[in-house]
């Protein structure tokens, strides 16, 4: 039976992050996609122009809609944008109970745009962050996250640790496990992502690709990690297929 995947992002006219990078990686898995969308964006690779959340009850009604008669497998959530839109997805992660959630924790874009109002940050840091299974901040992310700088793989570690344990004490009573995913696309020399699982450390090593890094990379990361854990992988697995993925992706565009 072919398995189903839910993301929650924001939308990409340049189709280079946002749904549609997830949808595109979701077909790449070969997983049913589907879509809600929290903000309208006009962006490229160049610059984000405007930014227009969505209002929380047409966000519900996308989810309520799209997921109608759907067994979900797994849900990756990318940029929320407002507080509305964090309470929006609290009550619908706790009435969906899908088995695995990815949230990438969306809060700049790669230009240094917010894209999450200021004021949402303490909801969806204590109400949204511990309905995940995977939370795969880049560097400045874990860095926000954890309250300190990361830009080394003992920061990554240092961070892994803080994030996990804020996040975990407001898990009160949840049966799912819950991990933190850093990842090393920023460091300097090779690109090494830091997954920590409550009890122990695991890295994953990449030779740096020549070339630009392009936009999107953490969107189709994350969105690669929800699709596998939908088709059954292990989080470890499925971690390795994102990376092995994600640096064929990065590889062709490239080359262009």
């Amino acid at each position: 039976m072919e398995k189903t995947v839910l993301t929650i992002a924001g939308s990409d006219p340049s189709g280079g992050a946002g749904v549609q990078a997830d949808l595109q990686t979701f077909a790449h898995f070969g997983v049913d996609g589907l879509s809600a969308i929290t903000a309208i964006t006009a962006q490229n690779e160049n610059e984000v122009l405007a930014i227009h959340p969505t209002p929380a009850d047409i966000l519900t009604q996308q989810l309520s809609t799209a997921c109608k008669g759907k067994k979900l497998d797994a849900v990756k959530i990318g940029m929320v944008a407002t507080e509305p839109n964090v309470k929006a997805l609290v009550w619908f992660l706790n009435h969906t109970r899908a088995p695995h959630v990815v949230i990438d924790p969306v809060l700049h874009s790669s230009s240094g745009t917010p894209l999450l109002e200021s004021k949402a940050y303490a909801i969806y840091r204590q109400q949204l962050l511990p309905l995940a299974t995977v939370i795969t901040p880049n560097l400045f992310e874990a860095g926000v996250l954890a309250g300190m700088q990361v830009s080394t793989l003992d920061t990554m570690k240092k961070a892994c640790d803080a994030v996990y344990h804020d996040t975990n004490r407001f898990r009160a009573g949840m049966s799912s496990e819950l991990a933190i995913l850093i990842k090393g696309g920023h460091l300097e020399g090779d690109a090494v992502d830091v997954l920590f699982d409550g009890e122990r450390y695991f890295s994953f090593p990449a030779k740096r690709i020549p070339g630009p890094s392009p936009r999107g990379t953490g969107c189709r990361f994350s969105s690669a990690i929800a699709a596998c854990l939908a088709l059954g992988d292990d989080l470890q697995t499925a971690i390795r297929k994102a990376k092995e993925y994600l640096a064929d992706y990065i590889s062709r565009i490239n080359v262009k």
